[in-house]
């Protein structure tokens, strides 16, 4: 669907000048990246429309209000992390469970490289209970950890990985993961590093596995 702009009248002044056939998955994209760097409390529907090109009563019809507008921001991101982290599944689907934990595991350094913005939200939102942060949690957080709960489950079963509660240790995980990304100004100001480089990801993504291997593994 394209958004295409009415005929012009007369310009209200300090209104931005629309987008003609402004692309809607690159709008909720800009959408998200304000939610995120502003909140959703600090967003307002004039701003939004001010940084995607596209008037307010625009935004409203095709997307709704600002919870829609947010809700599809984060449907659209979270819904191809997803799908990356099904079709990974399916190719590893023959690997033993340690193998898969360990891709898995890199998997999400590179999705958290790619979509800062999605950690960021998630960071902002489930700090507390709220209806947005329920939404969150099963429309899109509980499908995507998923995939390593059930993983984790398999290799407790079968005494490879030690018995850590699953709270745990997938906010062990995610955690170490994501912070790297979601705290990139903090990582540049006291280590130099810019985290989005693509060594620093991959070496994230070495590091992060070898130091939750080490205490994850049973001794044999």
């Amino acid at each position: 669907m394209n958004i295409m702009a009415p005929k012009k009248n007369k310009r209200t002044p300090g209104r931005p000048k629309e987008q003609h056939g402004a692309n809607t998955d690159e709008i909720l994209r800009i959408a998200l990246r304000c939610f995120a760097k502003k909140g959703y409390g600090g967003l307002t529907m004039n701003a939004l429309a001010q940084e995607t090109g596209v008037t307010d009563s625009l935004l409203h019809y095709h997307f709704g209000n600002k919870e829609e507008i947010w809700k599809k921001a984060l449907s659209l991101v979270g819904g191809e992390i997803y799908k990356e982290l099904e079709d990974l599944f399916k190719l590893i689907e023959e690997l033993d469970g340690l193998q898969k934990l360990r891709l898995f595991n890199k998997k999400i350094v590179f999705v958290s490289a790619k979509h800062p913005e999605f950690q960021q939200i998630i960071v902002q939102e489930v700090f507390s209970e709220s209806e947005r942060s329920e939404w969150l949690i099963k429309e899109l957080l509980r499908p995507i950890y998923s995939f390593m709960g059930q993983v984790i489950e398999t290799e407790k079963e079968k005494g490879t990985i030690k018995n850590i509660p699953e709270a745990n240790l997938t906010s062990f995980i995610i955690g170490s993961i994501t912070t790297l990304f979601s705290r990139s100004f903090q990582m540049k100001k006291l280590y130099g590093i810019d985290s989005f480089d693509e060594e620093e990801v991959e070496r994230h993504a070495t590091v992060i596995n070898e130091l939750i291997f080490h205490g994850l593994q049973v001794d044999e």
